[in-house]
């Protein structure tokens, strides 16, 4: 995905340096959480074979580590060991009762999780293309949305007028069309020449 760049804690995205030091770092605090908190009745042994109860333990661990960590030159986290408590620990515990049978298949250490198939209906990636079509250029929405038009990047001032505005520049005199008789033909305005582009719906400036 472009700008993403996934952390440490994304399993799917993972090398394997990576997935070894955070399998490491996963075992140490699953078996430190099931012992403390005497969940071993909750999260099976087998835990680490399940896709599902590896996420939400990493999460749980993440959320932990900063409730707990210490921060120098005061400062200090949104999170605190009771918020970890109240918003992470107490809905965990409800998810895990509800989902019992993530280990239901699962017998003295053997298991072997249910794998789901996922596949994306056909005509998918057309019905995606054509909403993508329908939706404004990012110019026409820019203006919508600010009222203002975007700046060339060389300081010149707009690169695309949408056709409202050009209409309103054209009726108060600041713009004039080079033929009246052309309704989407050149436009004289701000000292240079604007044409309709349908690439950007709206007048570029030649």
């Amino acid at each position: 995905m472009s700008g993403y760049t996934p952390g440490r804690l994304s399993w799917r995205h993972l090398d394997q340096e990576q997935a070894q030091q955070l399998w490491d770092e996963l075992i140490e605090w699953v078996e430190w959480f099931r012992g403390c908190y005497r969940l071993t009745d909750r999260i099976k042994g087998c835990w680490y074979r399940h896709p599902k109860m590896v996420e939400e333990l990493t999460a749980a661990m993440s959320a932990h580590k900063v409730a707990y960590e210490q921060l120098g030159d005061g400062q200090v986290h949104s999170w605190s060991p009771g918020s970890w408590h109240y918003q992470v620990y107490q809905p965990l515990l409800q998810r895990l009762a509800a989902n019992s049978d993530e280990f239901g298949d699962c017998i003295d250490g053997r298991c072997e999780p249910p794998t789901v198939q996922v596949t994306l209906l056909d005509g998918a990636r057309e019905w995606i293309a054509a909403d993508i079509a329908a939706r404004p250029t990012p110019v026409v929405a820019a203006v919508a949305a600010t009222g203002s038009l975007p700046d060339s990047g060389n300081g010149a001032g707009p690169a695309v007028i949408d056709a409202a505005r050009m209409v309103d520049l054209i009726d108060s005199g600041d713009a004039e069309p080079v033929d009246p008789d052309d309704e989407f033909g050149p436009v004289s305005y701000d000292g240079h020449v604007w044409e309709w582009s349908d690439d950007t719906e709206g007048y570029v400036r030649t």
